[in-house]
């Protein structure tokens, strides 16, 4: 079994013979234009995706009549990019998803606080460091109300207080209260901009995890 490919290693080496196969019986003139059509494709895709996820300059507005004139091409187009882009994360995503251990409490939070804690995880694995520590605050304060009473009460909270409260009905003590401001100032740094990498994004999303793990195994009552 070791010595077997993956499945994403099956589908990269299929993508790769796919590649090869396209081009074997061209000539020299007709893969050179092959070439320069597939990093016309390129450019084309690139401009597309990032003017949906960024602000873009107008100079390749242009580019939109191609999606409005035949939708289905450029959909083949994106497709073929999302999954070579994919297949080639799968390996990092195993990786970091073994660098987690399993997660056990002795109540279960709701199925909000659940939630974020789910995306704050799935965006580490996927890679994604900003939004996972983004996350991670946002899944510890709902952790928080929620067990302090808190949650869909209309009435704002600042964090500091949420901490206040968790440490006098001892869901947190000292260690565990600093450890939480701890990983709401990463928060806000990267909220103001100060990018952080994959390696801060594990250690918040394991400080968040330890905490939630206390918080729902916690005596603590309000």
């Amino acid at each position: 079994m070791p010595n077997e490919l993956t499945l994403s290693q099956e589908v990269q080496t299929y993508i790769e013979h796919l590649d090869s196969w396209d081009e074997h019986d061209l000539s020299p003139e007709e893969r050179e234009e092959a070439v320069k059509a597939r990093k016309v494709i390129e450019v084309i895709v690139s401009e597309i995706i990032k003017s949906r996820e960024t602000l873009a300059e107008t100079a390749l507005k242009g580019i939109e009549s191609l999606v409005r004139n035949d939708p289905d091409l450029i959909a083949h187009f994106l497709d073929e990019r999302f999954t070579r882009e994919l297949i080639d994360t799968v390996p990092g995503c195993v990786t970091r998803t073994l660098q987690l251990s399993r997660m056990d409490a002795s109540r279960t939070p709701s199925k909000v606080t659940n939630a974020y804690l789910r995306e704050a995880t799935r965006t580490f694995i996927l890679g994604l460091p900003q939004a996972s520590i983004a996350l991670s605050r946002a899944a510890l304060e709902q952790g928080l109300k929620e067990n302090l009473g808190r949650q869909l009460s209309g009435k704002f909270i600042k964090f500091h207080e949420l901490l206040e409260e968790a440490e006098k009905w001892h869901l947190l003590d000292k260690v565990t209260k600093r450890i939480a401001r701890d990983l709401a100032k990463a928060a806000d740094d990267v909220l103001h901009e100060k990018p952080a990498t994959l390696e801060k994004a594990r250690e918040i999303l394991e400080q968040l995890r330890g905490l939630l793990q206390h918080i729902y195994s916690a005596q603590g009552h309000y």
